[in-house]
C-alpha cells in the first residue's frame, strides 16, 4: 500500500504546486525525494495554513528560505504591483535589504520618506540599514541622527549598533569603540560583543579582545541549543580569535 499511497501524494502535491502557484522548486523536491519531499511540502506549504501557528509559521518560512530564498522578495513585488500602497513599499524595501540589494532599496525609502511620512521612524531606520548596506557611512549616521532627533523616544539597539558601525566603517574608532562599550552593557546576543571585541583586536588591544571571545564562548555553552543557533555566525568567530 505504501508503494501505491507516495506516488498519488506526490501527485496531489504536485497539482497542488502548479494550482497555487508555489515555487516550481518544489516540483523537483516531490519528484527526486518522494517520501521526504512529500512530508516537507505538507509541513512548510499546507500545515502552517491550516494551523494559522505563530510556530507553524516560524518552521515553515525557515524551510522556504532554505528552499527557494528568493520566495519573500518575490511575493513582495507581487504585492506592490497588486497594489502600491506605503506598507508594501516598506515590505518590499526590507526584503530587498535583507537580499543584499540595497540600491533600489534605497531608491523605495527615498521615495516613501517624504511628506506626512518623512519622519516615520521604521522607514528612517530601514533607510539607515540601506545606506550601511552601501557603505555610505556618512548617510547612515545622518540618517540615525534624524531619526534622534525626530523619535528621540525611539532608539532601538538595531540603530545605536547601526551607528557603530558606520562610524568603525569611517575610521573613527575612537568613538566606534565607545559606542560598542555602550552597548554591550545591555544589548541582546553576541554580535555587539563580537564586533567590539574584533575592533579590540585590529587595533592591538588583544587582551581585552580574548577577554571578550571568551566571554562570548561561555555565554554560549550557558544558553539553549537554540540560542547557540540563532548566534552560531558570532559564536564561529569568537572561537577562531579566542
Amino acid at each position: 500500500m505504501l508503494y501505491l499511497l507516495i506516488p498519488l501524494l506526490q501527485i496531489i502535491c504536485i497539482v497542488h504546486v502548479v494550482r497555487t502557484g508555489r515555487s516550481f522548486v518544489w516540483i523537483f523536491v516531490l519528484l527526486f525525494l518522494p517520501g521526504l519531499g512529500v512530508l516537507a511540502y505538507v509541513a512548510v506549504e499546507i500545515l502552517p495554513g491550516l494551523l494559522r501557528s505563530r510556530t507553524a509559521r516560524k518552521f515553515g518560512n525557515s524551510a522556504v528560505g532554505a528552499l527557494d530564498p528568493g520566495r519573500e522578495l518575490r511575493q513582495c513585488r507581487q504585492a506592490l504591483e497588486e497594489a502600491d500602497t506605503v506598507d508594501n513599499r516598506r515590505l518590499l524595501a526590507e526584503a530587498l535589504v535583507a537580499a543584499g540589494q540595497c540600491d533600489e532599496a534605497m531608491g523605495l525609502y527615498r521615495g516613501i520618506l517624504t511628506g506626512i511620512h518623512a519622519d516615520d521612524p521604521g522607514m528612517l531606520l530601514g533607510m539607515a540599514r540601506a545606506a550601511y548596506g552601501l557603505k555610505q557611512y556618512e548617510l547612515t549616521l545622518d540618517t540615525l541622527r534624524k531619526l534622534a532627533e525626530t523619535s528621540p523616544r525611539y532608539q532601538p539597539v538595531e540603530a545605536q549598533l547601526l551607528r557603530a558601525m558606520a562610524l568603525e566603517g569611517l575610521g573613527r574608532d575612537d568613538e566606534a569603540a565607545a559606542d560598542y562599550a555602550q552597548l554591550v552593557t545591555h544589548a541582546p546576543g553576541e554580535e555587539v560583543r563580537c564586533r567590539y571585541a574584533l575592533l579590540l583586536q585590529r587595533r592591538g588591544e588583544r587582551d581585552a579582545a580574548k577577554a571578550l571571545f571568551d566571554e562570548i564562548l561561555a555565554r554560549s555553552r550557558r544558553s539553549p541549543h537554540h540560542y547557540r543557533r540563532h548566534e552560531q555566525q558570532w559564536i564561529d568567530i569568537a572561537r577562531r580569535g579566542a
